[in-house]
């Protein structure tokens, strides 16, 4: 039984740390509603129980309460882990045949400038000075496809073949092909920053593959994926989590009220 005020402490100071932990979570989904790629974070709980024997004074306030009996007993909620939605994103046309989006399962993967291989839906691609697509972060595609300063106009049909041709050419060239990463568990990935994931034992490596094939969905030259946050859901989980944490503080206000009280009272 809860035969102590500190418990009341503990129970309080659980549920403000758990949903501090979403507040966060929910707070940095929301500032990313409009970032390119960004896929939306939710947050996991998990109830602190105690099996507790009851002694004849805890038995005595208790309906059918018998001392020795093992009850189960609440001590509050602890945030266990943050799970990612890879949930598809909004889809934008952009006009721009560097810019792709992926439209089903699947990532891009590339290497940023440390050279650290990384996965990510952000297709907001460009040519750099070398003819290679780079993202806005400056994050190489792989493998490698650098396309000549002579081509002019290209396409990349939804299986990730570039196709090009130079001005006044009337034949077209195939300049490459884009491959997309599977994974068996990707919530196993770890998020490293700027909507960028990296491979860990929980996800299992990455299973690179033409576009269409295998699972992996198809790409759409043109177009960008939007961020997946849904904002009026994620304006009612922050009410509802502030709501929460404003009842655990509450609580800690009336166990400190009640040690004040117990602190005054007169010693006999």
């Amino acid at each position: 039984m809860i035969n102590s005020l500190n418990h009341l402490w503990e129970i309080a100071g659980s549920g403000m740390r758990s949903r501090q932990r979403q507040l966060d979570l929910l707070s940095h989904n929301i500032a990313n509603v409009n970032t390119i790629g960004f896929k939306a974070s939710q947050a996991g709980f998990q109830a602190l129980i105690r099996n507790t024997v009851l002694t004849e004074e805890d038995a005595a306030v208790l309906e059918n309460g018998l001392p020795g009996q093992s009850i189960r007993e609440g001590m509050g909620a602890l945030f266990t882990h943050s799970t990612h939605l890879f949930t598809q994103g909004t889809l934008t046309q952009t006009d721009n045949p560097h810019n792709l989006a992926i439209n089903g399962d699947g990532f891009f993967q590339v290497t940023n400038p440390a050279g650290d291989i990384l996965y990510t839906r952000a297709g907001d691609f460009h040519r750099d000075l070398a003819g290679n697509l780079v993202t806005t972060d400056g994050y190489r595609l792989q493998p490698v496809v650098a396309i000549p300063e002579a081509i002019a106009e290209i396409y990349i049909d939804p299986s990730g073949r570039i196709l090009g041709r130079e001005p006044g050419d009337d034949e077209v060239q195939e300049l490459g092909v884009i491959e997309l990463a599977l994974f068996e568990n990707p919530n196993g990935l770890e998020n490293v920053g700027k909507h960028a994931f990296v491979a860990t034992d929980a996800s299992g490596p990455a299973q690179l593959g033409e576009a269409t094939l295998g699972g992996r969905g198809s790409l759409l030259s043109g177009y960008l994926e939007g961020s997946n946050v849904d904002l009026s859901q994620e304006m009612t989980e922050l009410l509802r989590s502030q709501r929460a944490y404003s009842m655990s503080l509450r609580s800690l206000h009336v166990a400190d009220e009640l040690f004040r009280m117990a602190n005054e009272m007169p010693r006999s």
